[in-house]
């Protein structure tokens, strides 16, 4: 166990699909691996009734869920640390029942407090107002945001404000998990302490850089959700925008959170607003059966964006999702220039299924001619570093919360900037499906 103070993480919408897909595992794992402070208290919040056997069948169930044996001596110490409210987001008087509790495990220990927000945006509204009624967004309390961080600018802005009115900047966390994935967490140090790239990392050497994310599975029943959203919104405006900046952003001398935020937000601001032109937008071949209507939400999308920094004049910076797809991958190429090739060499990292980092180069072939061939320096993390403990990207998101350490997660600042950037697309392919191209699911590629 670590020496912090241990921390009550209130979840709303603890019994959610989110919630039962990823945190409450990422919480049984945190007590299972003991790292979580000594003292750590979880507090799950429904509208409905929820007792603490149900809490912990609904956690046994999300393990059983992705084939994972339970070891009662975690689901012990879970139990034990555990516990529900029932809480009608519109009344004032169930925010007042949390705070007593809370104020209940204060008198035994100091513990810091992090409301994690598992619900829809949409629902943000009475709850961040209540608490703030109640006192619970003192110094001590932080809360943690899910994406999508508003529809479109307009919406995303007033989200800030909404938040803002409650919280300091510092106290906010605004979850992006791809930035909590190994090899997420590895390109700023992969660039400060490979030195042998530093004079490569600009617009005289590198031809492009390819940002991409395929998912073979469809939107699995999330109608009301991807309606709402599409492939834009969710995996581009975020997950995608943010792994971009840590690929192409200067590099802080001073690698704290406060500088890390400053150098993706330089790098943001130099972007160009996004030209229609320069994008396409696809649908997967049964997507308007799964919703029952024609609908012009986008499946697919790969757009091209540019920056005004002199380091990265002219590279085209391609961003690429797609759902329904013959792979599931996601990855990070930097395509190098050459003489005599448009790409010979290229550097990838690979962010999933399977983490790693590939250098492709061209190399002889044995024998008597000068033919050359492409093979790969190919580093997975699971053959070099097997006995290390691997972490989830939820459990990281959790730590690094717990320990106030906001370097992962996205700003207000940041959130707005994408969403400028992004708002041309948004608004030219609104309610029309004017070069939306239908493509067949598992494609290998949007033609």
């Amino acid at each position: 166990m670590t020496n912090q103070s241990a921390p009550v993480i209130v979840i709303f919408g603890i019994t959610g699909d989110l919630s039962k897909r990823k945190l409450l595992p990422a919480v049984y794992h945190l007590f299972h691996k003991k790292l979580l402070p000594t003292g750590t208290q979880i507090i799950g919040t429904s509208r409905s009734p929820l007792s603490k056997a149900d809490l912990m069948h609904l956690i046994e169930g999300s393990l059983n869920d992705r084939d994972e044996a339970c070891e009662d001596e975690a689901l012990n110490q879970l139990n034990a640390s555990i516990d529900t409210v029932q809480i009608d987001p519109e009344k004032l008087s169930d925010f007042q029942k949390l705070k007593d509790k809370l104020d209940d495990l204060d008198n035994n220990a100091n513990h810091s407090r992090l409301f994690y927000m598992s619900i829809p945006p949409s629902a943000y509204g009475p709850i961040i107002s209540n608490l703030k009624a109640t006192g619970l967004n003192s110094e001590a309390n932080r809360i943690l945001l899910e994406k999508p961080f508003g529809y479109n600018l307009t919406s995303a802005t007033e989200a800030v404000k909404l938040v803002g009115s409650a919280y300091q900047a510092e106290q906010i966390y605004r979850i992006d998990h791809y930035l909590a994935k190994e090899t997420a967490q590895n390109l700023l140090s992969f660039r400060l302490h490979n030195p042998i790239f530093v004079p490569l990392w600009n617009n005289g050497h590198i031809d492009s850089v390819h940002v991409r994310q395929f998912e073979t599975l469809g939107i699995e029943g999330r109608v009301n959700f991807y309606e709402q959203t599409g492939a834009l919104r969710d995996m581009i405006q975020s997950h995608l925008m943010q792994i971009l900046a840590l690929t192409l952003m200067d590099v802080p001398e001073n690698m704290t959170s406060k500088a890390i935020h400053a150098a993706k937000l330089k790098f943001f601001a130099s972007l160009q607003e996004a030209r229609p032109t320069k994008a396409i937008r696809g649908q997967y071949q049964t997507y308007r059966q799964e919703v029952g209507k024609d609908s012009n939400v986008e499946t697919y999308v790969k757009l091209e964006l540019s920056s005004q920094l002199t380091a990265w004049q002219g590279v085209p910076l391609l961003l690429e999702h797609g759902k329904g797809m013959n792979r599931t991958l996601a990855d990070i190429t930097i395509a190098f220039k050459s003489a005599g090739e448009r790409r010979r060499n290229s550097l990838t990292f690979q962010i999933q299924p399977n983490e790693g980092i590939s250098l492709n180069l061209l190399i002889k072939e044995p024998g008597l001619t000068n033919n050359m061939t492409h093979t790969a320096l190919d580093l997975k993390y699971k053959d070099v570093f097997k006995s290390a403990h691997t972490v989830d990207a939820y459990e990281r998101v959790l730590m690094d919360a717990v320990r106030g350490d906001q370097s992962l997660f996205a700003s207000d600042e940041e959130v707005l900037t994408t969403w400028r950037i992004l708002q041309p697309l948004l608004d030219t392919w609104a309610d029309n499906d004017e070069g939306l191209r239908i493509y067949p699911n598992a494609a290998e590629k949007v033609r």
